[in-house]
């Protein structure tokens, strides 16, 4: 084997090295030869000693130069041979000259390989200086023999330093085995590489990649060992890092509350987490490549892979639901998300994906579509429909009975404006009024208005009631609900056209219950009136007729007869069917014409009728005939429960007064009262105390009493019977619904 480390430079230390003394030392060996091999008989072969000129010339020139000495020593002994010999050709000498020329030339032949050897060695430690690697050469006794600037650089220690120095004893090495294991390797293989720790100069530790290589002599001895050593602290610390962050990492993936995993770029599973695992009750072994697939509801599995192979051909965000079982058998709904990993080419490398339990929110879902389902049909049969607007934006959103109601077209975009165009041209101005309160602020909305629907122009009734809401984000919209109530409109006409055929009725059965009070009324003019004529006739047969007083007869009998004509009226009214008539009224003389009317009626019970009639009371608006049923209903109530009473006074008390706004009406009564019954059912229909009664005439009185805005009652006295009061608006406050007020406006 070569021994290359013989070669390596050496420090110049002997002036027999100098070239020029060296090459003068060369010419007087070469003549001091040439002259003995001419001048000395000696039977040698003197010219052989020019080898050791060519040895120093091999020290002085290059390869040319060599040859050239070489040559010129040969010729020099071929010219000796032919002086000192002539023509004389003798073997021996002959044979000394050959010999001579032979050793020149093997002498030169090992001198240019020596040479070139040289050079070779030369070269390879230059190569071994530039290189950035620490390369060293020491012998088996671990002594330094070389020692490149790449070693300075990495250890710290210069050449002059290291060379010479125990490499143990400079360098403090740490060896991953044994080194006793580590040189039996060596000297097994010739060659040992791997990671040492070595101090630097300044004392601080460095992480070495380290390759050995072992040199042997020509009996395979070991005699010396190169080392070739690179710094890799920094890629240790890096790698240190790359772990620590894939550590962290993996712990990051294990305890994130949600379902990892990652997938090669064929889609294959590389990795899940524990959270997974744990989920499907799957050893990770179980789950890698493509058997996490058995986890997948089978009815699942075929549409979302073929979703799957396509993102992982386009490199698309992956996202999509389907069932997966859980460790106990259940299937659950989850939600898939994958995002693909991309190196500097756009290549991807991985995919990084999670699953999300959205069981819960699938049963919302249903829940809310079950419950869109129910509103729809809800909506359909009860013909309501709801919408909301932002004002500030004019969004807006119909259901679709909203759009049934007002008769636009699914396909239409809902705003404020095409609702508007629906409304009947007699309600546009009010439909603006309630636009702009909104507009405006106001909170609540509840109106009536009647639509023309463009369609087939049919006339609806509308009812919108609507409020503000304010979201906590500061936008505010105002939601309501659209209620066509044309069949009611229609069933409430129909209802009051009943009622008011049921009222008269009520009426004309209340004539004939007081028939004994109308004919008292009308008897009492009658008989003024004959009475009156009777004096009138004796006033004027007399001899000198007394005209004074005949006229005053006669002004009795039309005063009386205007006063049977009154009564008479007042019967025809209550008794006929005719429209409300709303005018103001004074309360105090309603009370006293029903007075009159019922007190035949309370003379025949033995009834007393009290007469308690407040002062200054205010008018009130409402229909003469309507409020006249209510009381003479009230009062034949109190003289009917007071029949059977003999035990006590009969009274029959009505009184009036002025109470916060409104007129108060009270009609009390002695009779034998209602029991433990609740009052309240008194004024429900068809319910009755009498044996022969209908049970409709309190119904019609609330609804009266209703109609005018204001409000009928009863209750037990502290003693002995009922009373029923009921109160109506004063003029100025009078309720706008007595515009129409009838028994069926409620």
């Amino acid at each position: 084997m070569k021994d290359w480390f013989s070669y390596a430079p050496k420090p110049d230390v002997s002036v027999s090295d100098s070239p020029r003394l060296m090459t003068i030392a060369a010419l007087l060996i070469a003549a001091g030869i040439f002259v003995v091999d001419i001048y000395t008989p000696l039977g040698i072969a003197a010219a052989a000693l020019y080898s050791v000129v060519v040895v120093l010339a091999a020290r002085l020139t290059e390869r040319q130069g060599l040859l050239a000495i070489g040559f010129g020593c040969m010729a020099l002994t071929v010219l000796a041979y032919a002086i000192q010999h002539g023509s004389q050709h003798e073997l021996g000498p002959l044979m000394r000259c050959v010999g001579s020329l032979c050793a020149i030339l093997l002498t030169t032949l090992i001198a240019l390989k020596t040479q070139e050897a040289a050079k070779t060695s030369r070269e390879q430690a230059g190569l071994l200086e530039l290189t950035h690697d620490g390369v060293f050469v020491r012998k088996i006794d671990d002594c330094i023999t070389f020692w490149n600037f790449g070693a300075t650089q990495l250890y710290g220690w210069t050449k002059e330093d290291a060379l010479g120095q125990a490499s143990e004893n400079l360098l403090h090495t740490i060896y991953p085995i044994p080194l006793a294991d580590l040189t039996a390797e060596l000297y097994r293989t010739g060659r040992w590489e791997g990671e040492i720790v070595r101090t630097h100069k300044d004392g601080h530790q460095i992480e070495i990649s380290s390759r050995w290589s072992l040199q042997r002599d020509n009996k395979s001895r070991p005699v010396a060992i190169l080392e070739t050593n690179n710094d890799i602290s920094e890629r240790k610390r890096i790698e240190e890092e790359r772990r620590q962050q894939e550590l962290e990492l993996r712990l990051f993936i294990d305890t994130i509350p949600t379902l990892g995993w990652i997938c090669r770029p064929d889609g294959s599973a590389e990795y899940l987490n524990k959270r997974w695992l744990d989920y499907t009750g799957l050893a990770l072994a179980d789950a890698q490549g493509w058997s996490w697939k058995c986890v997948f509801h089978p009815d699942d599995l075929e549409r979302m892979l073929e979703h799957y192979q396509q993102c992982l051909q386009t490199g698309e965000l992956f996202e999509d639901e389907a069932r997966m079982r859980r460790f106990d058998g259940v299937y659950r709904w989850m939600l898939f998300r994958a995002q693909a990993r991309r190196d500097a080419q756009g290549q991807i490398i991985k995919w990084y994906g999670t699953n999300t339990d959205i069981e819960e929110l699938k049963s919302a879902e249903l829940a809310v579509l079950r419950s869109q389902a129910y509103l729809d049909d809800a909506q359909r049969l009860s013909h309501t429909g709801s919408f909301a607007w932002k004002p500030t934006t004019n969004e807006m959103i119909w259901s679709k009975e909203a759009y049934q109601i007002l008769g636009v077209d699914l396909s239409a975009a809902p705003t404020i404006g095409l609702m508007f165009d629906q409304v009947h041209e007699d309600d546009r101005e009010f439909v603006k009024q309630q636009i702009k309160r909104a507009v405006n602020g106001e909170r609540e909305f509840d109106f009536e208005t009647r639509l023309l629907t463009s369609h087939d122009k049919a006339l609806r009734h509308l009812h919108i009631r609507a409020c503000r809401v304010a979201y906590g984000s500061g936008e505010e919209e105002i939601v309501g609900a659209l209620m066509d109530v044309t069949g009611t409109r229609h069933a409430q006409a129909a209802l009051q056209s009943a009622q008011a055929d049921l009222a008269h009725a009520a009426r004309v059965a209340t004539l004939g219950e007081i028939s004994a009070s109308i004919a008292h009324e009308v008897n009492q003019p009658l008989a003024a009136i004959v009475t009156l004529g009777q004096a009138g006739q004796r006033w004027l047969k007399r001899e000198k007729p007394d005209m004074e007083e005949a006229l005053s007869s006669l002004s009795g009998i039309v005063s009386e007869a205007n006063r049977a004509a009154e009564v008479i009226q007042r019967v025809r009214q209550f008794a006929k069917k005719a429209k409300p008539d709303v005018v103001k009224l004074d309360i105090n003389e309603l009370v006293r014409d029903v007075a009159r009317l019922v007190r035949h009626e309370a003379l025949t019970n033995h009834v007393t009728l009290r007469m308690v009639l407040g002062e200054g009371i205010p008018m009130v608006t409402g229909d003469r005939i309507q409020l006249q049923q209510v009381i003479v209903n009230l009062m034949m109530n109190g003289l009917q429960a007071m029949a059977k009473t003999h035990e006590r006074p009969r009274i029959l008390t009505a009184q009036t007064a002025s109470q916060s706004g409104t007129v108060l009406v009270v009609v009390e009564d002695c009779g034998c009262g209602i029991g433990s019954k609740p009052a309240e059912e008194l004024f429900t229909a068809f319910y009755t105390t009498k044996e022969n009664g209908m049970g409709m005439g309190l119904s019609i009185c609330r609804s009266i009493i209703e109609a005018h805005g204001g409000r009928i009652w009863a209750a037990p006295n502290a003693g002995h019977g009922m009373s029923f009061q009921f109160t109506v608006p004063v003029d100025d406050q009078a309720s706008s619904e007595a515009t129409a007020c009838s028994p069926a406006s409620t």
